[in-house]
This record gives structure tokens, sequence and C-alpha cells, in this order.
């Protein structure tokens, strides 16, 4: 199952995973997690690892599923209240050399305390994948965190080197903005969307030879605009829009920058302005998102993804919805996530 809040710009734009990871090579016997403040940088430090990584090659479907899985790291409380504006991940040796990024198929890191905007399930915050880069907002832009929110860290491996690595670690800074900033920032929150969503089941799909088009509409519970947009693809996708769907009008397209063999190497990015610009999407309005795949092979690609992330500016950011503990949905989502979550990490969270 996926998340992304991906944007490349943040956020969410997580990204996506097939599943909570179980077997406990993959997920990092052993394995740390540490998290530091630093106060002069305005930056906060998770560390996570080491890890075993094994190679993805000559691995038949059923391991390489298991492989293709979302690993957790504790739940974690936020320390301070805040804003933050950027990330920055890099992935690491023992000695603290850097790794290709291209290790990771994707991460991200959920907000247990706020949902989402499209749907009402646990927040993605931030995140990205193999083919986006690190995410610095100006100083003029912050999505609010608050002392003692609960968060965790999730990724999903994806080892093409031809080896098994050892003494794997990631290193995430969250960049912060001062609380007593003045002027205060534009408050912003991510934005996600899944074109195969179901609450607690997989999001991937398969593309048939020759390609397919993927819709799913929805509507938002709250107005606002949009700050920024990217997406998340895999091969051969092509590109990802959001339409209005009653005028049929486009809002917003981002198209993938793919490799001849239809491996996506970036997804294109929208950047509206911080004041006024950007399309603005209204409270209980039908919109549609549009997911396009070429194929032109003659076999059925499976495993295949389609995501939307960025920001968004609420019109007002203290009507955002809360999360309701109570619904099916959430619960469902809350289940799949903490199947992933050390059981003694979680009973020292509040209830």
């Amino acid at each position: 199952m996926s998340r992304f809040i991906c944007c490349t710009l943040v956020l969410a734009f997580g990204l996506v995973g097939n599943g909570v990871a179980q077997d406990p090579t993959a997920a990092g016997v052993g394995a740390s997690f540490h998290m530091t403040v630093d106060s002069a940088a305005r930056e906060v430090v998770i560390t996570v690892g080491p890890y075993h990584v094994p190679s993805d090659s000559g691995m038949d479907d059923m391991k390489m599923d298991m492989s293709m899985a979302d690993v957790l790291s504790p739940r974690f409380a936020w320390p301070m209240d805040t804003w933050i504006r950027g990330y920055q991940l890099t992935v690491e040796d023992s000695a603290g050399r850097p790794l290709s990024r291209r290790l990771l198929h994707h991460y991200g890191v959920l907000e247990f305390d706020r949902r989402e905007l499209a749907y009402p399930v646990i927040q993605h915050l931030l995140g990205g994948g193999a083919e986006t880069g690190d995410v610095v907002l100006p100083r003029t832009v912050g999505i609010p965190l608050a002392t003692g929110d609960r968060l965790a860290m999730y990724f999903m491996w994806h080892n093409a080197a031809g080896r098994d690595l050892d003494g794997v670690y990631l290193r995430l800074r969250i960049f912060w903005i001062a609380g007593n900033q003045l002027p205060r920032p534009t408050l912003v929150q991510p934005f996600w969307l899944d074109v195969n969503w179901h609450a607690g089941e997989r999001d991937d799909f398969a593309v048939p030879p020759g390609g397919c088009v993927r819709m799913y509409a929805f509507d938002l519970p709250v107005s606002g605009r949009l700050l920024a947009a990217s997406g998340h693809l895999h091969e051969y996708g092509s590109s990802v829009r959001l339409e209005d769907a009653e005028t049929g009008d486009l809002i917003v397209r981002v198209e993938a920058v793919r490799e001849p063999d239809g491996t996506v190497h970036n997804v294109s990015r929208k950047l509206f302005g911080i004041f006024g610009e950007g399309p603005h999407l209204e409270a209980h309005h039908r919109y549609l998102m549009v997911v396009t795949y070429d194929n032109p092979t003659r076999d059925t690609l499976s495993g295949m993804m389609g995501l939307m992330g960025g920001l968004f500016v609420p019109d007002d950011i203290t009507a955002w919805p809360v999360l309701d503990r109570s619904d099916p949905r959430y619960l469902v989502d809350l289940r799949w996530w903490e199947q992933g979550i050390p059981p003694e990490t979680i009973a020292r969270g509040r209830p």
C-alpha cells in the first residue's frame, strides 16, 4: 500500500509502498533510531540503521514482494512548536560515506495526529522517491507541527546494485522555522492523491500492452489553493493531471521525464506563487485525477502507481478537518501502519 505526499516539493509527495515489512532481516534487526535537535542550524536530524539491504537481482516474485515492502521506524514525538520548511535525505554507509539515493524506492514521514486533506486517514507529512530531490522552501512558507505530535518514518528499499549491502543508514534532516519569526510564514499543508487508493489495500495496478488511463474522482472538505504540485509514476508512466470534473477544465498537469527504456527519471513540478497565485479548489466540489501510462511492450506491466502531491494553502487553516479516530477507514489505515511499528513504541504514545 502506498502513500506519497510526494511533491518533489513536498510532500506527501511520500511516496509509496506495497506493504509493511514483516521480515526481521528486511526491517533491520538491531537497527537503532536516533533524533537530535540542532538549534543553531534549525534542523531536526533523524538517523536510522544499520540495515542489511539485499540485492533485488535474481529474486523470484514472492521474495521480491517481501523485499519491496515499507520499513517503519519507531514512532517518535516532535520536540517543539514550530513550522517545517523542507528536508534532506542521505543514504550512507557505516563510515558516513554517501550511497546512491536509488537504493530507495521511496520514503516518507507519517503524522499520526493529523488527517489527510482528501482522505480521512493518517497524514503523510513529507516524502520523496528515487526520482525526486530534496525540498527546501522559502522561510516565508511552513507546515505547522506541535510539540508531542507523533510521527514515524517509513521507506522502501530497491537495491539494483547487483550485490547485498550491509551497514546502510538513512539520515533525514528536517529544516524548521523559529516560532517567533515575524512576519509569520504562510501556513500550508501537504496535498496527496493516489489514483488507486483504498484503505488497507495495495494501491498498485497493472498496465496492459498499449497503455491505459486511470481516473479517481474526489472532493475536499476545505477550500484552498495549490502552491505546488508534482507526481510519482513507475516505468512508462506519462502524466498525472487534475481536472474539474464538472466542467472538464484542466487545473494542473505534471509529466514524466523518461529514459529510453521507460524508466522515469523525474516528474515535472508546478510551482505557483505564494501571494494569491495558484489554482483555487473549492470545498465539496467534484474533481478528477487522471493518470496516463504508455506501454510499448508486449507484456502487461504490474506494480504500477500514480500519485499527485504538493502543497495546499487552506483559506482557513483552523477549519482543517479533525482526524476522526472512529472512522472505519482511519482504523484500517492505522492498523496497516501499526503492524510495522514496535509495540513498545506504540505503548508510550498518546491513546
